[in-house]
């Protein structure tokens, strides 16, 4: 079993809640940007008011303090034969 944090057990990194909604953004998805010309995350790229992920990656939303962070799924651990 591995030791890493799932990213859903993740609080929110500013005000602790725990009250987190958090969606799944595959590479090469369009999104419409949250504002025209908005600065790019880190796994996204924003052209006018297009935003794409430039990689698989999860967008956590906590609904307390509204603040909106961006990390990665888990990754697929192998089983032994």
């Amino acid at each position: 079993m591995s030791d890493q944090i799932k990213p859903c057990d993740l609080p929110c990194p500013k005000c602790g809640s725990a009250n987190v909604m958090r969606r799944f953004w595959p590479k090469g998805e369009r999104r419409q940007a949250k504002e025209y010309g908005m600065p790019s995350y880190r796994w996204t790229r924003v052209v006018a008011w297009n935003e794409y992920a430039n990689r698989d990656h999860l967008v956590h939303h906590c609904r307390c303090c509204q603040y909106e962070w961006q990390t990665l799924p888990m990754k697929a651990e192998k089983q032994a034969a």
